[in-house]
């Protein structure tokens, strides 16, 4: 025993050799699940405009209704309660519509996010399909999509 010596040539480990073709398919596979994450995130930001957008056209016709109340009221503490209330209403609307303008334009760049990754998915698609250089946009637009991504979530 002690003249055997151990070979490492005969390692189980052996080195994987990835086609083009692979590399193309995995590339469309991970733009794939990329837009349809892309896509759920356009289905809230959209669904959160319009909560917000609703939220603020509410407190837009509070805001009004306590304007009304004020000028029809004829109780002078009644009057100076609504024309206070008012104030803080508008404050409040003015904020909504802020917040639900900011939330539109985040639903704008996740759409422009799912168009590019489904642009990007597409090229990835026709990469496989026998254009094997057709990758590397196809990663370019899928790097463009995920920056917009990121961008609404922050």
């Amino acid at each position: 025993m002690p003249n055997e010596e151990v070979s490492v040539d005969n390692s189980p480990a052996k080195r994987v050799n990835i086609s083009v073709n692979d590399t193309s398919a995995l590339v469309a596979l991970c733009l794939a699940f990329l837009t349809a994450a892309s896509i759920l995130l356009l289905i809230y930001q959209s669904n959160r405009a319009v909560e917000l957008r609703i939220e603020a056209a509410e407190i837009w016709s509070d805001y009004q209704t306590r304007s009304v109340k004020a000028t029809i009221e004829e109780d002078p503490n009644l009057k100076t309660q609504y024309s206070e209330e008012q104030e803080l209403v508008l404050r409040h609307a003015v904020e909504m519509r802020e917040r639900s303008k900011s939330a539109k334009d985040a639903m704008r760049v996740s759409l422009y996010a799912a168009v590019f990754f489904l642009l990007g998915t597409a090229v990835a698609v026709v990469a496989f399909l026998g254009r094997p250089y057709m990758v590397y946009p196809a990663i370019l637009l899928g790097i463009i999509a995920l920056a917009l991504g990121i961008k609404t979530l922050l």
